[in-house]
Parts: structure tokens; C-alpha cells; sequence
């Protein structure tokens, strides 16, 4: 059967798209009937890998992407935001392209960029960029993931021959899950650096790994981690060094350097900001993981809302069977979860822009903190709601989402790694609480007195704002009431945190560490608030810009929703202080069975505007022909596009 003919895009499609939607046009062409990119779930693990690198190359070769490698050679303005627009393309193909691809070229030509000189970028991210070579990131070692700073490789400089010596002291310190390690040429390693016995902390090199003709070098062990839950078309493995020498020279020396005469040389003489300067190059990567994690969630809810759309099930004694879109409890699965991916979308979106104008401007990430947390903060959010939207996707489609060739379990399997790479998401939040701490410590600064007024004022205030003042003010389901009640409930947090750990280290003695672990829970608490008021903020911008009034109400419809849902999943706490009252939960409630009505009237249209091309659906449900599984075939023919109305 002959895929389905693509339409022209619309004005949605072209805002949901962003600013670059010509050039993902572009690449959607280029995939859409490509064989290359037609998924198969039988292959070998070997072959599947194979046909993922080809994919990987065949992306880099295309004059689009090249275009890209010379930006982020030069850190051009938008450069971050075209870049999350390409990879989340790349990674609705199989996010195993969009890994593999990110590891071999964007994450180890990022640290080039980003911690290396000039003359580090013309060594080795030009040949990069004309694919003579690939990398790979070589930071997680078995004993140190998230915690950075304590890891165990070595790097001690040699003042005689002038060079490095890599290596790995005990199994703890090898480093695992190395993307594009069975096949990478070069590795971008971070390693305790040791000059003259003395250890100056986390630093990276580029270390060659194998020869031209891709064996591997003298020191270096490279072990094949095998089959994993998902991902499998991205060769993980553990590497492993001893005492392998490198040139001086092969230091990323941005913020520090060791001189022909052996001496330690930094402009940033403290070590936790010449440390956090340097895992500053983590924010590109976690923005890109979160557009990563929402192509598979965009994926799997196109092939469930055309399903249900499709699907009928129980109805009237007399007449059709129902459409099970047309189920309250199934629009009440699916359209929160579509309404929170939009919105998401638009906060990484925004995030992207401001990591732009940090790098196109030359300001040192070092003190971008507050964007650092918030792309820790979106990372959590887009890869925990992927898990989740991406089961309630398989859920939702009965026992037509078990079934391979229907996608949704291969996407389920491979976003499940997404919550704790690139940084575990339960560290993420207690980033965002971190700096939450740190910017409200910033107002106390100057005087003692202004700090007690300040927060005794702030205290009282909260105290006043509960259902008795709230009442009074906009209905509970209006987005002014719900962006005050986030705002009450982060305030409240904020204060009531910063309270218990000055009382535990203040008052009681305790240890920071010790205080800090007794406040875990309050503090991610306050980090999800945080993210969940930030992605509001960014929704309602984005929908305030959209040029069409059609499209524009539209949005808002999901707007609301997902302005609602928060609301309601937190009316617990909401009514524990005080905030709302019994008959405002109830009202809360009725909006948002509303809400997932009205939206679901909109789904099918939003779902054809991502515009995935039919051989990354892939699924028959959704109505792509497949010759391995004809009878699972759905033609469009069988869907209704018109909904009835609701008549809440």
C-alpha cells in the first residue's frame, strides 16, 4: 500500500513549528518515503545499529545540517533553538537516531565549542563536521552519574614529555553508558586533572580511541554493554583507560590550562565556579533531551487520538457503536496529556532563546544560574510527562498498543532511559530549589532588619491570601486566579523552606548535608511548583503571539486546560491552606471535564500539525498501511472529523 500524500502545512502547523518550520519542512521531505527511515522491530542488535549510524550520516550530509555545524561553530544567534528544532525531527524518525546523532556530533562538538580554543575547533570540529571522524562524551563513570565533581578518573600531567596520562584507577572510575563507543573515533573525557600531585578537579580532553581504520589504540578498553530496555540502536559501552598519554594540548582550556612549564593557569581562581562554568555545557544537551522526549510523546499521541478517533466500542441499544474519543474518561486520559505537551514545547522553546542570546552575546554560562535551573527543571518535566503520556498513550489504545508494529511499546521502552540520563531527574529539582534559595538569600543580603521586616511582611501576606480573601477575586477556573494560586503556593514554599533549614543548621546544629536531605521532599516540591508556573508563563506568551485569531483560540482552549489541570491535580493542597474552598474544588472539577471536551474537539487537528512524516508514525492504527501487519490497517475513511459538540 502506498503511504498517505502529504498536505500542504497550515498556519498551525507553521506555529506550532516555531520560527524554523520552513527548514523542518525541508528535512520532513527528505524522510517522508525514504526507505532508510522505514522502521523495522526484528532486526539484530548489530544491524540495528548499523542502519542508525546510516541514518545519523545521512542527516549530517544534508545542506541544512551542515548549515547547522557551521553555526554552532560560530555560536549564531538562534543557533540553540534551530538546533532543538532538528533534533526533535531527527528523533521522531526512532530516538535512537536522535541519540546517536546528538552523541556523535553535537555532544562531543559541543564541548569543543564550548570549552575548547580556536584552535581546538579547527583541529577537530571541522573535521568533525566533514564526518572525517565521530565522537563520543565520555563523563558517567559506574561509580559517579550525577555527582560530577566526584569523579575517579585521572588525568596527571607530565612535565618531562609535556602530556596528559589518562587513567582509569578502579572499576568505579570507568566510564558507562558511552554513546557511539563501539564505533567512535574520538572521546571527549572528563578527568580529575593532577598537576605536581596536587588535584584541580574535573577537566576535559580529547583522547583518541581508535586508528583510521577504526581499531582500537594502545591503553584503551572498550567493553559492548549488549541489549538494553530501549535505545538499542545506540551502541552504549563501558571504556575504560591505562595510562594513556595525549598532548598538553589536548586540555580544553577555556577556563583553565596547564603551561609548557607545568603551572596551573585559570582566570576563575574558585573551584566551584570554574567546576559549575564548565557543566554549564550541559544546558544544550538538557534542552535538547527535553525535545528529544517530546518527539516521542508528540508521536505517541498522534497515534492514539487518530486511533480513538477511529476505534468504536459499546453505544445505544440502537445505532453505531460509540466512538471511544467520545468517552469522557478517555478525553480525560488523553487531552491533558496533549494540552501539557503544547505547553512544554513552548517553555523549552523559550528556554532555547535564552541560552541563544547568553552564547550569541559571550556571556559566561557560569552566571546564567538561573537558566541552568530552569533547563534542569524542563528536563524533568518533559521526560517524567513523555513516561507517563507515552503509557497512557498504550493504555488508551487497548491491546492494539501491545503490539510492536503499532510503535507505542518500542517508544515507551526507549523514552523510559530519558528520566535519569543527562542528569537524574530527582538531582534536576533539587538544582531548580537550589537557586530558588540563593535568589531569595539575595534579598537579605544588604541588612539584617530589612531581612526580618521583609520576611515577616512576606509571611503575613501569605497568611491573609486564603479562600476568605480568594473568593472575592476571579473565578477559580480563570487563568489570573491560577497563576496567583501558583504564585501563593511557591511564595509559601519558598518561605517555609528557607525557614526549616536556617532553624536545622541555625538553631539545631545540624549538618547543611544533614538538613538538606531532612528537606528533600519540601524542596522538590517547591522546584515542580516553579516549572509548572514558569511553563504557564511561556504558554500564555505563546499563544498571545499567534498570529491567527483561529489558531490562537484554539491554543488558548489547551491553555486553559493545562492551566486547569495543575490547579486540579493540586487541589489537596490548595484546600489544606486554605487557598480554595470545598465549593471552589467542585467548580475546579466541572471545568476541567469541560475543558477535556472542548478540547477534544481540536485534537485531530493539532495532532496532523505536528506534521510527522507517515514512516515515523509508522503505526497501522493510525492509519499507515504496513505490509508486516495489513490487517491491522485503519484507513482514514474510518475516522470521524467532525466531533459532536459538547453540550457542557
Amino acid at each position: 500500500m502506498a503511504a498517505p500524500s502529504r498536505k500542504p502545512p497550515t498556519s498551525l502547523s507553521r506555529f506550532l513549528d516555531g520560527d524554523f518550520w520552513e527548514v523542518k519542512e525541508k528535512l520532513r521531505e527528505y524522510i517522508e518515503g525514504n526507505e532508510l527511515f522505514n522502521l523495522r522491530f526484528d532486526l539484530p542488535l548489530s544491524d540495528y545499529r548499523d542502519v542508525t549510524r546510516e541514518r545519523a550520516l545521512y542527516l549530517f550530509r544534508l545542506p541544512e545540517i551542515q548549515e547547522q555545524f557551521d553555526e554552532q561553530a560560530s555560536s549564531k544567534q538562534n543557533f540553540t533553538n534551530r538546533s532543538l528544532a532538528l533534533g526533535e525531527l531527527c528523533s521522531a524518525t526512532d530516538l535512537s537516531v536522535g541519540i546517536k546523532s546528538g552523541v556523535m556530533a553535537w555532544l562531543f562538538g559541543g564541548v569543543i565549542t564550548n570549552l575548547g580554543s580556536e584552535e581546538h575547533i579547527k583541529r577537530w570540529f571541522v573535521p568533525l563536521k566533514e564526518l572525517k571522524f565521530t565522537g563520543m562524551f565520555a563523563m558517567s563513570e559506574r561509580g559517579h552519574g550525577s555527582n560530577v565533581k566526584g569523579i575517579l578518573t585521572q588525568a596527571h600531567y607530565d612535565q618531562d614529555t609535556k602530556q596528559f596520562i589518562i587513567n582509569t584507577p578502579c572499576l568505579d572510575a570507568e566510564k558507562i553508558y558511552i554513546g557511539n563507543a563501539l564505533q567512535g573515533n574520538y572521546a571527549a573525557v572528563f578527568a580529575q586533572v593532577y598537576v605536581k600531585g596536587q588535584c584541580k578537579g574535573p577537566h576535559c580532553f580529547i583522547v583518541p580511541v581508535r586508528d583510521e581504520q577504526g581499531q582500537l589504540l594502545p591503553g584503551i578498553t572498550i567493553t559492548d554493554m549488549g541489549l538494553k530496555e530501549g535505545l538499542n540502536g545506540v551502541d552504549n559501552g563501558l571504556v575504560a583507560f591505562d595510562n594513556v598519554r595525549i598532548p598538553r594540548e589536548n586540555l580544553l582550556n577555556r577556563f583553565a590550562d596547564v603551561s609548557l612549564e607545568g603551572e596551573y593557569v585559570t582566570k576563575i581562581t574558585n573551584d566551584n565556579a570554574r567546576f559549575n562554568a564548565m557543566l554549564g555545557t550541559m544546558l544544550a544537551p538538557r534542552l535538547a533531551l527535553c525535545f528529544q522526549a517530546l518527539a516521542a510523546t508528540k508521536v505517541g499521541l498522534e497515534i492514539a487520538v487518530k486511533y480513538s478517533l477511529r476505534r468504536r466500542q459499546f453505544g445505544p441499544s440502537e445505532g453505531p457503536e460509540e466512538l471511544i474519543m467520545n468517552y469522557q474518561t478517555h478525553q480525560l486520559r488523553l487531552m491533558p496529556c496533549l494540552a501539557m505537551c503544547l505547553g512544554l514545547t513552548f517553555a523549552v522553546r523559550h528556554a532555547g532563546s535564552l541560552l541563544d542570546d547568553a552564547l550569541c552575546n559571550q556571556r559566561d554560562l557560569v552566571n546564567e544560574r538561573g537558566l541552568q535551573a530552569l533547563a534542569a527543571g524542563l528536563k524533568a518535566f518533559c521526560t517524567w510527562e513523555s513516561v507517563k503520556t507515552l503509557q497512557t498513550c498504550r493504555e488508551s489504545v487497548g491491546g492494539m498498543g501491545y503490539m510492536e508494529e503499532n510503535r507505542l511499546p518500542s517508544l515507551k521502552r526507549d523514552a523510559d532511559v530519558f528520566v535519569t540520563f543527562e542528569g537524574d531527574n530527582m538531582v534536576m529539582l533539587q538544582q531548580v530549589a537550589k537557586e530558588l534559595l540563593t535568589q531569595y538569600s539575595k534579598q537579605f543580603e544588604s541588612s539584617r532588619v530589612a531581612a526580618m521586616l521583609s520576611s515577616m511582611t512576606g509571611s503575613f501576606m501569605s497568611s491573609v491570601k486564603t479562600s476568605k480573601f480568594a473568593v472575592t477575586l476571579a473565578p477559580v477556573s480563570s487563568m489570573t486566579f491560577i497563576r496567583k494560586a501558583l504564585a501563593f503556593k511557591e511564595d509559601k514554599l519558598l518561605r517555609s523552606l528557607a525557614s526549616r533549614l536556617f532553624d536545622k543548621v541555625s538553631t539545631k546544629l545540624e549538618p547543611p548535608f544533614t538538613a538538606w536531605n531532612q528537606c528533600l521532599h519540601h524542596s522538590t516540591t517547591l522546584a515542580w511548583c516553579y516549572i509548572h508556573k514558569v511553563t504557564l508563563e511561556q504558554y500564555m506568551a505563546a499563544v498571545d503571539r499567534c498570529p491567527e485569531e483561529r489558531d490562537k483560540e484554539i491554543m488558548m482552549k489547551f491553555c486553559k486546560l493545562y492551566a486547569v489541570h495543575l490547579l486540579y491535580e493540586d487541589r489537596a493542597w490548595f484546600l489544606e491552606n486554605n487557598y480554595i474552598t470545598a465549593a471552589m474544588a467542585k467548580d475546579l472539577r466541572q471545568e476541567y471535564i469541560k475543558l477535556c471536551a472542548v478540547t477534544r474537539e481540536h485534537a485531530l487537528e493539532v495532532v496532523e500539525a505536528f506534521r510527522h512524516p507517515s514512516n515515523c508514525v509508522h503505526a497501522p492504527i493510525a492509519g499507515i498501511p504496513s505490509s508486516r501487519a495489513p490487517w491491522a490497517y485503519y484507513p482514514d475513511s474510518d475516522m470521524e472529523l467532525t466531533p459532536p459538540q459538547s453540550k457542557l
